[in-house]
């Protein structure tokens, strides 16, 4: 919820269609950042033959 600070703390929009339009791209938008922050995982350890 931090990242949402970054956004403002309110929503500029009066109407709520538009409202919910930009909460939308906000969350869209912290959606990518969170997935490019994340790390590329790859299991290390005993091979199962």
């Amino acid at each position: 919820m931090a990242e949402w600070k970054r956004f403002g703390d309110s929503l500029a929009s009066r109407i709520f269609e538009t409202q919910e339009t930009e909460a939308h791209t906000c969350v869209a938008a912290m959606n990518i950042m969170t997935y490019l922050g994340m790390p590329v995982s790859v299991r290390v350890g005993i091979a199962l033959s």
